[in-house]
């Protein structure tokens, strides 16, 4: 069986608002984070989500023998 590529509504969601605020914590004229700390969280934070939101989706087999 295939795998699906699921999209999960709620990451995506949550990646689009991190990533604007990526943006805007980012300093274009430095090429450094304002913020480092904060920065890195986001970025960590929006990779993940971007992940979640296009994992693929797993069929579960079920199996006849087992109870």
């Amino acid at each position: 069986m295939k795998d699906k590529i699921g999209f999960n509504v709620i990451f995506a969601l949550m990646a689009f608002t991190l990533g604007l605020a990526l943006i805007r914590e980012f300093d274009f004229e430095n090429f450094v984070f304002r913020k480092q700390v904060l920065g890195f969280l986001y970025l960590t934070v929006f990779i993940i989500s971007t992940f979640l939101t296009f994992k693929k989706k797993r069929k579960k087999l079920k199996n006849k023998n087992c109870h």
